[in-house]
């Protein structure tokens, strides 16, 4: 795969340099109640959002971000939940456009990267989720799994967030995801995951004034071998304009139906254009 070369450096080796081993496309799922969402992650309220169930990098994601007692430049004075663009841009950086997207980064490496070591230590988030996906390579093809929660059906990932100014005074809310080595249940078909923070952890990974990169250095783990499970899910997740719920229909039940003497056969659906899949984490 080539870069986009500019000026002075090309993005693909930019790319590298800030912690990512190759360029990755990755989808998530946020299905729940915004109301369940702020329950869980110790939010006093939430506004309203509608299930996601094919999210993007550069779309809008939903985070969680401590008050003044847990952040230190907190413009809030409560946890609240807020909306961000997936893909983190450091403050300095000067032109957006010519920054590489960086929606994850390698947890292992984070705190000795210009591009994550502030966030690391100021400014942690919480992603919630109820799902991801990632493709397992089957042959010639690609076959997506959905990986969700074996209990319950809520998760929060590791997150940083930064805030962009631009010269003429604008701000924009960015995040990315932290990254791990797989667990025993992902090993067979990714080597990477999200890190997924425990519950009971929320407090000390939200607190950046007790906790220091070091400090919460534990939590960015594999997540326990029996936390998750892997669904297979058809094709449809493949591209980022479908969007609902039938997305995560998994394989076995879409052959079924498929097969059935008493369905009707849908027309062909033409294919739309867009990035090949590649690996969230």
């Amino acid at each position: 795969m080539r870069g986009v070369c500019g000026k002075r450096r090309c993005i693909l080796d930019r790319t590298r340099r800030v912690g990512l081993i190759k360029l990755m496309c990755g989808r998530y799922a946020l299905a729940i109640s915004p109301e369940l969402v702020a329950a869980l992650t110790g939010v006093a309220s939430a506004a309203g959002f509608p299930p996601r169930y094919n999210i993007a990098p550069s779309q809008p994601i939903l985070i969680v971000i401590g008050g003044r007692e847990e952040r230190p430049d907190a413009d809030n004075a409560e946890r609240q939940l807020r909306l961000v663009r997936w893909g983190l841009v450091p403050s300095w950086v000067k032109d957006p456009k010519a920054f590489p997207l960086l929606f994850n980064a390698r947890s292992e490496s984070a705190a000795e990267k210009n591009t994550f070591r502030a966030a690391l230590r100021y400014r942690r988030c919480l992603v919630p989720a109820s799902g991801f996906y990632e493709w397992q390579r089957a042959g010639k093809r690609k076959q997506p799994f959905l990986i969700r929660p074996r209990q319950g059906e809520f998760m929060a990932f590791a997150g940083l967030m930064e805030t962009w100014q631009g010269a003429d005074g604008s701000e924009v809310d960015t995040a990315a995801i932290l990254t791990t080595s797989a667990n025993a249940t992902l090993a067979p078909i990714h080597e990477r995951m999200p890190v997924i923070v425990p519950p009971s952890q929320f407090g000390r990974w939200l607190d950046c004034r007790s906790f220091d990169a070091a400090d919460v250095a534990g939590l960015m783990a594999p997540a326990p071998d029996d936390l998750l499970e892997a669904v297979a899910v058809v094709d449809a997740v493949n591209s980022a304009a479908r969007m609902g719920p039938e997305v995560q229909t998994p394989v076995d039940r879409a052959m079924t139906e498929a097969t059935s003497p008493n369905q009707d056969e849908p027309e062909p659906e033409k294919r739309k254009g867009g990035p090949a899949q590649g690996s969230l984490f």
